[in-house]
């Protein structure tokens, strides 16, 4: 599993981002890669109760917001909650009488890629295999075409705490963002967003009122 420990979140907007436009596949691994970070200054411990919305937040047609609610979405907000109940704390069904407010987020993407082969310059292939009547010693590369499915799994906590009565927007205090490949089979790919959840928690011993 790889993982990523990152912090000192600023209140706010979080924003993460990669210098690199494509991953490599090579380097890429059965398993999502975990980021998190956390605002230091929130106090983790002091809090004893949780809210979790009973679906997962997703992209629709058009980027517009719909929710995911179906057997798989339970187990995954079943294993969030028992986490949470582990480390100490209580679920609330109301938001009003929560500390912790945890939003779950599940998109998936794909990725198109177009790679040259051939060619003079590729060295794969002898254009004079191919005979004489080439004429000349080089020949238009073709391009390959592929793709590939990634899925992210995202968890969300603000401080219910720090609500106001002016309606202000609260601040994001941990995020766990994991992303991967997934094979497009339920069972492997929940495997895949299961695994991840338990290590955005492992990553963050300071989410315990214990």
């Amino acid at each position: 599993m790889k993982k990523i420990w990152m912090y000192g979140l600023l209140a706010g907007t979080v924003l993460l981002g990669s210098c690199e436009k494509d991953p490599d596949l090579g380097e890429m691994d059965g398993d999502f890669t975990v980021y998190t970070q956390y605002d230091p200054e929130t106090d983790f411990a002091g809090a004893s109760t949780y809210y979790l919305p009973d679906s997962i937040l997703t992209a629709g047609q058009g980027m517009q917001a719909v929710y995911w609610s179906d057997e798989n979405a339970d187990a995954l907000l079943a294993q969030v909650e028992r986490t949470m109940d582990d480390r100490g704390y209580a679920r609330s069904t109301e938001k009003a009488d929560a500390d912790l407010g945890i939003q779950v987020t599940y998109l998936e993407n794909t990725v198109n890629m177009v790679g040259f082969t051939g060619g003079y310059w590729d060295g794969w292939w002898d254009p004079y295999y191919w005979g004489p009547y080439w004429g000349g010693g080089w020949y238009y590369p073709f391009p390959v075409t592929y793709q590939y499915n990634t899925g992210n799994i995202v968890l969300e906590m603000v401080d219910l705490r720090t609500a106001g009565a002016d309606g202000s927007r609260l601040p994001v205090v941990w995020i766990a963002s994991s992303e991967g490949m997934i094979a497009g089979n339920a069972r492997i790919d929940m495997a895949l967003v299961q695994r991840a959840i338990a290590q955005s928690f492992v990553q963050s011993p300071y989410i315990n009122h214990k």
